[in-house]
């Protein structure tokens, strides 16, 4: 079962802390803008997803009860998916309260985007092996925490903020894969999360060795981690429907290439546009069927 808890209060950041968020954006807000599932930098567009450098002295000590087995004697924190703050265990409620604590009126973040950000817009929250990590889908755009334990007490990792401007209700295609985190490169053991749309019944990643992982789904989202350290750069993401077919099978780390389809609303207008090349323009007939998103 699940300890439910609430997430604990907000809170300042400490001195040294904000110091060092606030010199890390104010170094990197002229940088270009990562694409979400392209995971490169798309050309010409404002800076609106910055991954920052964070040092803290927290205490990463699991909760009492968690959604799977410790790992063996190791005291770090169990593997734990919540899907929602109601799932949350006391270490992921940190993290959680970290990822908000100071977003986004502090004013380094004036040159980013600003939206409003609730604990009750908390979508996705994982732990496993001394990292973590929370998204929140929120109306105006996502907000994204990375967490990793380093020795008894400091903790580093970053975050990434994008608006959704028109993509709020529409996906590209059944999956869309928002962040995920890896132990080693396109290899090793991953957390990821995302949002689905209704065709998706099941998720599966496909370690490429015949193992695989499911993920959970809820309102629209979905959250996986695995606990075994053997997915390879072939690993897949494969959307099933309710009768059991495959609606997409793409890539894991499709994210790491530019995305090379177009995907358009009913009307024609072009929601996701092509990044190789085949700018998507409406009235197009090349574009996929965006999908629409329903929480």
């Amino acid at each position: 079962m699940i300890t439910s808890l609430e997430p604990p209060a907000e809170r300042d950041l400490p001195p040294a802390r904000a110091a060092t968020i606030r010199a890390t954006l104010l170094s990197q807000t002229d940088s270009p803008t990562p694409d979400h599932r392209a995971g490169k930098l798309a050309p010409g567009r404002r800076s609106g997803r910055v991954r920052l450098a964070l040092l803290a002295a927290v205490s990463l000590a699991a909760a009492g009860a968690v959604a799977a087995p410790l790992l063996g004697d190791d005291p770090a924190p169990a593997t734990t998916l919540a899907m929602g703050p109601s799932e949350l265990t006391s270490s992921l409620a940190e993290t959680a309260s970290d990822c908000l604590a100071g977003y986004p009126d502090d004013p380094m973040f004036a040159h980013m985007p600003r939206f409003p950000v609730a604990a009750g817009d908390l979508a996705v929250a994982a732990e496993h092996s001394g990292r973590a990590m929370a998204i929140y889908l929120a109306d105006d755009g996502f907000l994204s925490c990375h967490t990793v334990r380093e020795g008894d007490n400091e903790e580093s990792g970053g975050f990434s903020i994008d608006e959704w401007h028109d993509r709020k209700d529409w996906l590209p295609g059944p999956v869309q894969l928002i962040d995920y985190g890896s132990s080693g490169h396109e290899s090793g053991w991953v957390f990821a999360a995302g949002r689905v749309s209704a065709r998706v019944d099941r998720l599966v990643l496909e370690h490429g060795n015949g193992a695989s992982t499911e993920a959970r789904l809820s309102q629209g989202a979905f959250g996986l981690v695995t606990t075994t350290e053997d997915v390879g750069p072939e690993a897949k993401l494969v959307a099933y429907d309710a009768a059991g077919e495959v609606v997409e099978r793409d890539r894991f780390f499709a994210p790491l290439s530019m995305r090379d389809q177009c995907y358009a609303a009913p009307d024609g207008t072009v929601i996701y546009p092509a990044e190789t090349g085949k700018e998507g323009a409406p009235g197009e007939t090349d574009c996929l069927a965006a999908e629409p998103w329903v929480r």
